[in-house]
């Protein structure tokens, strides 16, 4: 697969999936070992065991629903794109089952590794 708008959208899918199993382990599979994740208001997440961790964090509080999807992706090079993509983020509170709703844009840098699979690299979003 070498069109960007087919990787972000596979991209996309894999994210949500992710993200609807509420499972960090699952989670940690779509990033790069030395990746970089820069959550809103927060200081940089580096490498995926940091990752995994303050997303289990946020599982721990919350049942997660997201619907991702792909807004532009660009080729910047033979393995590496750079993505954007709009979520529609739903959250129930596991101690009161409190619900938010919320919306993010999603940036992306994607690397194709040695065994052909894309990884996240760098991940930075908003809320809206």
């Amino acid at each position: 697969m070498t069109d960007a708008k087919e990787i972000l959208k596979e991209m996309c899918q894999r994210y949500q999936d992710a993200v609807n199993a509420n499972d960090s382990q699952i989670y940690r599979q779509l990033f790069a070992t030395d990746a970089i994740r820069i959550p809103p208001g927060a200081m940089p997440e580096h490498g995926v065991d940091e990752i995994a961790k303050s997303e289990q964090k946020d599982y721990d509080v919350a049942k997660w629903t997201v619907k991702v999807t792909p807004v532009d992706a660009l080729m910047i090079g033979e393995k590496w794109v750079y993505g954007i993509a709009h979520g529609d983020v739903r959250t129930v509170a596991r101690a009161d089952g409190a619900t938010k709703s919320f919306q993010t844009t999603k940036t992306w840098l994607f690397h194709q590794e040695d065994s052909g699979k894309w990884s996240i690299v760098r991940q930075i979003w908003n809320l809206k």
